[in-house]
Formats: structure tokens, C-alpha cells, sequence
């Protein structure tokens, strides 16, 4: 098969005017001039650019089914109150939970998001509810275990790291959750247990200010938070410093950990990432939602940390589109570079999963993902910055050298 269009932008490469990809199984096989990559069965989109799938490197598709329920402020521990106090303390049937997780599996996917990275509080339930694609995910099982629950670590890392539900469709990791959630034990038990699986870690850092005077003093919000939800005890010990610095003490920065969000880092932060090879996650309309202050990820780039990007939860976001992600950036940080920004959507999120070896670009050999979005008419001549600049969604999505049927998926 053929796929032709008057734009191919590989992401590795520079943009291919009237480019073809020829894809052989579930491979790309060739991409080049439609001139020279020929040959039958063939399809052209014409006034269209062939991407990458996107690559959605931070969200939690079971909490789906919560799309506007509770909207954002800028009180995150109070936003959690009342997301507990909607949902009965996140309480959901096996049947709601895999019809959440299959409902955020056909949004990605018409969204042309090919590869999520997502968490999962219920991993015996979701797993088997997308281990047989079409969505590849790499499944991070959450880890939470504090206070009064750290007798359960053992057992919630057990359910976390289980690959019983691994397919090729389906990686496993593992989401000691955040500071405030797990203590110093549960990051090195889950950090080790990674390394002797060879798993990807999640964690959620430096989300809020508040989790840095949590960490630095033991108390605030944070501290009120896990006593309304009875999990304080006087056992957990305060680490007395910021988060990024507690949690290269516990051996938990590294290549194979990407932490959501990092929206508050210094200077000592950031060379600790860097010194690690540890990801960053950026969310920009979760971001905003929240009223963060402006997320530090243009300093982040060019000082070597991978940054790439996630929607975060329908919880506090209105789509799972990557795409979307990017235009929001693009209308608020003007100055990125369209190249940049598609890189933190495809390639960069790839590598930070894991899987930029298969994913990411549109390059021979690697997994034949492909969205398929229409140019704009009137937009600019450069393909990246038209689409990033027009409101056109994805008209095509392949999985593994596959046309996805979106009623079916």
C-alpha cells in the first residue's frame, strides 16, 4: 500500500512536498517524492499532510466518563475534593470503568493519537479492556501508599508491574503516584522493581506549589488533603526539601522515568533532569486550566531535558487531541517553533514512553502510524504551521499499516 499526499512530514526529516509512504505489513517500508516511492495499491489525499500518529504521553483514560463534571480552579487540593465528592470517592463499576477506558481509546484515536501513555488506578480491569489494540498503550499501573495504606505497597506495586494483560499492543509500567501519595520506601521499591522489569516510571511532580511546601515542610494543603481523606499518620517522615531533590534521593529520577506535569522548577531542577536523562510532560490546557503560571519547558529544551507533551485527563481537559495540545501552545507561546512543536507530540513523547525505536516519525522500519490531517486553503504555505494554525481535525488514522474504521474502533 501507497499513501500519497501533497505533504509527508517525517518529523525526522524535513517536510516532502508531494511525498508518498509506501507501507509493507504493519511497516513503513519507504517515504520519499511520490515521483519515486510507486507502485499498487495506492491512495492520495492530495491537498493533505501525512504525519505521524501522535504519540499522547500523559493521560488516564479511565477517568473518561468525567468529561466537565468538576471543572479546574486554581485550589487543586479543593478541585479533588469535589472530583472525589462527584464520583463517590472515584467510585465506578467494572462495566463503567472498561466502557470510560474504551470511550477515551475511540477519542484518541479519531483525534489521530496512536500511542498513549496512560494511568491506571484499576489495572486488572483496564488492561484487559485495551490489550488488544487498536490503540498501542504503555500501561502505567498507579502505586498509591501513605499513611495509613503503606501496609498495601507490596501488594499495589504487585497489581502495578503485572504483565499478565501484555500484549504487543500493550506495554506495562508503573505511577508511584506523586510526593504526597507515596513515601520514600514506595519510590525505591517501585523504582527497583522497574529496573528488574525493565518498565517505564510515571510520576506526577511538581504539579502545584503546594506539593513543594508539602515536601519542604510537611505541611499545608497537601497535609490537609490526606487528613480529610484519613490517611495521615504521624509515621510519615517530611523529606525537608523540594520534590525534584527528594526524588533523585530515592533513586527515582532516570531515562526510563517521565514525570507529568513539572510545571514549578529551578535552576537546581532542572540540572538534576538533566544529569538523570529524566522526561517532563508538559499538559498546556490542563496547564491552564489550573492557572499555573507559564510552564518553564522553553527553558527546560534548550538546557537538554526531553520535553514532550500530554492532555492529561477528560477530568481537566476538553478533548484527548495532541493535536489540539499543540495548537493551544502555538495561539500562547507564539515564538516555539512549529518543528519543536511537533516533535513534543510524536517524537519526543515517543522517546520519553519508551518506544521512539517504533514510533515517533515517519521512518523505514518503524511501526506504520500514521494521521492524516487536511491542509488549510487560505493557511500558510509551510504544511507544519498550516495545520497547526487551521481548525481542520484528522480525516485518517493507521494503526500499524492499518486504516482505523472509527465506528468500529
Amino acid at each position: 500500500m501507497i499513501l500519497r499526499a501533497r505533504w509527508v512530514v517525517p518529523v525526522d526529516g524535513p517536510p516532502i512536498k508531494n511525498g508518498a509512504v509506501r507501507i509493507n505489513g504493519d511497516r513503513i517500508a519507504e517515504v520519499g517524492d511520490a515521483k519515486h516511492v510507486t507502485g499498487q495499491p495506492s491512495l492520495d489525499f492530495v491537498d493533505a499532510v501525512i504525519l505521524p500518529g501522535f504519540v499522547n504521553a500523559h493521560t488516564h483514560l479511565e477517568l473518561t466518563h468525567l468529561h466537565a463534571r468538576v471543572p479546574p480552579t486554581s485550589d487543586f487540593t479543593d478541585w479533588l475534593r469535589r472530583l472525589r465528592n462527584a464520583t463517590n470517592g472515584f467510585a465506578i463499576d467494572d462495566d463503567q470503568l472498561r466502557s470510560s477506558v474504551h470511550q477515551g481509546m475511540r477519542q484518541s484515536l479519531a483525534a489521530g493519537v496512536t500511542t498513549v501513555g496512560d494511568i491506571t488506578a484499576r489495572p486488572t480491569v483496564t488492561r484487559p479492556a485495551m490489550n488488544r489494540g487498536p490503540l498501542n498503550v504503555v500501561s502505567f499501573g498507579e502505586v498509591i501508599a501513605v499513611g495509613r495504606i503503606r501496609r498495601h505497597l507490596a501488594d499495589r506495586i504487585e497489581a502495578a508491574i503485572d504483565t499478565t494483560h501484555a500484549t504487543d499492543t500493550l506495554s506495562i509500567g508503573i505511577s508511584p503516584h506523586a510526593p504526597y501519595t507515596v513515601e520514600a520506601e514506595g519510590f525505591q521499591a517501585s523504582v527497583e522493581h522497574a529496573e528488574r522489569g525493565d518498565m517505564p516510571v510515571c510520576i506526577h511532580a511538581c504539579e502545584t506549589r503546594d506539593e513543594q511546601e508539602y515536601t519542604e515542610s510537611g505541611g499545608g494543603r497537601f497535609r490537609d488533603y490526606l487528613h480529610d481523606l484519613g490517611l495521615w499518620d504521624d509515621g510519615i517522615r517530611c523529606p525537608q526539601m523540594s520534590p525534584i531533590p527528594w526524588l533523585y534521593n530515592c533513586g527515582a529520577l532516570g531515562p526510563r522515568t517521565l514525570l507529568a506535569h513539572g510545571n514549578y522548577l529551578d535552576a537546581t531542577d532542572i540540572e538534576l533532569l538533566v544529569q538523570t536523562g529524566t522526561h517532563i510532560a508538559y499538559c498546556p490546557r490542563t496547564h491552564a486550566a489550573f492557572g499555573h503560571d507559564p510552564h518553564p519547558f522553553e527553558q527546560l529544551i534548550p538546557a537538554g531535558v526531553n520535553v514532550c507533551i500530554g492532555t492529561d485527563s477528560l477530568a481537566s481537559n476538553p478533548s484527548l487531541s495532541i493535536l489540539d495540545e499543540l495548537r493551544h501552545v502555538r495561539r500562547h507561546r507564539e515564538d516555539t517553533s512549529r518543528e519543536l512543536l511537533l516533535q513534543l507530540g510524536t517524537l519526543r513523547a515517543a522517546a520519553a514512553l519508551g518506544c521512539a525505536d517504533d514510533r515517533g516519525s515517519i521512518t523505514a522500519s518503524k511501526r506504520a502510524d500514521l494521521a492524516i490531517i487536511p491542509l488549510s486553503s487560505d493557511g500558510p504555505v509551510d504544511p507544519v504551521e498550516n495545520i497547526l494554525t487551521s481548525t481542520h481535525g484528522v480525516i485518517a488514522v493507521y494503526v500499524a499499516g492499518r486504516r482505523i474504521d472509527m465506528k468500529r474502533s
